[in-house]
């Protein structure tokens, strides 16, 4: 008998008129209304700024001008669907896809270790280098103190707000940051002069001699790595909208046989979750464009190249001396908006993420009441700390790390891509799949990534 003539049982009866609340208010997508619904996937666009936009597209303008200017098309064009086939998976399931991984074929869980064992290395190597950016700026508009308390305290004002109000805090500073983000950079891009004709280095690829690591480090960043749609995921599961909250209230089968009158609401949210990501993933594509430019066109020239976080202060430096003293406040505030968004998200995205794996991993158990999620991301949070501090105090420059993890984030690229893929065509109701393109366009891209990975990786390593 159909869900629609033999209903469901509720989990409760206030639970049922809470979801019967929201599904008589679906998300109105119309215009500028679509903006309200605007939340993970501004997050999973903000996740990268801080590395990949701010610290190694400009590097890549001043040692490159404006060469690589072509890798950031194919990074966002190759890695789009990657990304957006996670969100699709929890928009139309209601569960994470970190659940989803457990089912895919093969040695016990493989692809939930693989996971986890990319989010422990990218999230204790990129922590300094962010975190150490964000420092830099803060240190140099302050003016004094050492670079390493900075950084602990943006760490421990970052954790304390996290462990206070988790996903609604997330989004809520974010949010704000993306706004301080975005007028900054357009003031910025302004007043640089910028030439139109260097547009066309996006569809003229040039490879300059010595550029393998920093291709790498764009790619493997661009717009961020890919375990991030599996952040996207988590965050939705914590939004409780949609089929989320259908699945909560009504259980596992709902999620096949949605009973009619909830249809029109879990469609909804669906599709304001391909909204959200789409987004802010065009939106970060063009303030990557708007960085690497910036560096080419202020810093290619100069003698001394700078790295990582002094390349912002450079920036800001030469906009000091030709438009005026005004510009050094406007563009730090951007740079810092950007990088601390991203050390914010990265203290709750890549312990949220390792939380959910280890113990997909290992479930907790009642002789076992220590081991649960919330105290596997807390030990996360203890490494990254740890990691940062080193990394500040220990490496001369914290900076390599980020072609370093980039270079990681990279390498596993494909295999996480191809896990998504199976995932959104086996597990995902029939409704909700992609369409022809997409499914081609993921193929074309997973074979991509593949080829580029196989000529890049060694040569970062120095084996070619």
């Amino acid at each position: 008998m159909s869900p629609a003539s033999e209903p469901l049982q509720p989990s409760g009866e206030a639970e049922l008129r809470s979801l019967d609340e929201d599904a008589a208010s679906p998300p109105d997508l119309r215009g500028l209304r679509a903006l309200r619904y605007i939340g993970p996937g501004l997050l999973m666009a903000m996740a990268g700024i801080g590395t990949s936009h701010l610290v190694t597209a400009p590097v890549a303008g001043a040692n490159f001008e404006y060469a690589l200017l072509w890798v950031l098309p194919v990074a966002f064009l190759f890695k789009w669907q990657g990304f957006e086939l996670a969100v699709r998976y929890t928009a139309a399931t209601g569960e994470s896809v970190i659940a989803a991984y457990a089912r895919v074929p093969g040695p016990r869980k493989w692809a939930v270790w693989a996971l986890g064992i990319a989010t422990l290395i990218i999230g204790c190597t990129a922590v300094g280098a962010i975190v150490a950016a964000a420092a830099a700026v803060l240190w140099a508009w302050i003016g004094a103190g050492a670079l390493v308390l900075y950084g602990i305290g943006l760490s421990l004002l970052i954790v304390g707000l996290l462990l206070s109000g988790r996903y609604r805090a997330l989004e809520a500073v974010n949010k704000v940051l993306a706004v301080v983000l975005v007028l900054g950079t357009v003031v910025a891009f302004v007043f640089a002069g910028v030439q139109a004709d260097s547009l066309l280095y996006m569809v003229l690829p040039v490879i300059p001699a010595g550029s393998a690591l920093m291709i790498a480090g764009l790619m493997g960043w661009m717009p961020t790595d890919l375990t991030v749609g599996v952040w996207g995921s988590l965050w939705m599961k914590d939004r409780r909208k949609g089929m989320v909250r259908i699945r909560e209230v009504l259980g596992d089968e709902a999620v096949e046989d949605t009973p009619e009158h909830y249809r029109p609401y879990a469609d909804a949210w669906f599709k304001a979750a391909l909204y959200d990501f789409r987004i802010g993933h065009i939106v970060s594509w063009v303030i990557a464009t708007m960085y690497l430019l910036l560096g080419a066109a202020i810093l290619f020239g100069v003698e001394e190249k700078p790295e990582g976080a002094a390349t912002v202060l450079a920036i800001s430096g030469i906009f000091t001396e030709t438009v005026g003293a005004w510009m050094f406040p406007v563009f730090l505030l951007g740079a810092f908006a950007a990088l601390f968004s991203t050390a914010f998200i990265i203290y709750d995205g890549f312990p949220r993420a390792l939380a959910a794996a280890a113990t997909t991993v290992f479930p907790p158990r009642a002789d076992r009441p220590w081991w649960n999620e919330r105290n596997a991301g807390l030990g996360m949070i203890a490494l990254m700390l740890v990691c940062m501090v080193i990394a500040l105090t220990v490496l001369p420059d914290p900076a390599w790390l980020v072609p370093a993890a980039g270079t990681v984030s990279f390498a596993i690229s494909p295999v996480l891509f191809a896990i998504n893929l199976y995932v959104a065509l086996n597990f995902i109701p029939r409704r909700y799949r992609p369409g022809r393109f997409g499914i081609v366009w993921s193929w074309i891209s997973v074979v991509v990534l593949t080829l580029l990975t196989i000529w890049v990786v060694p040569q970062t390593l120095g084996l070619f």
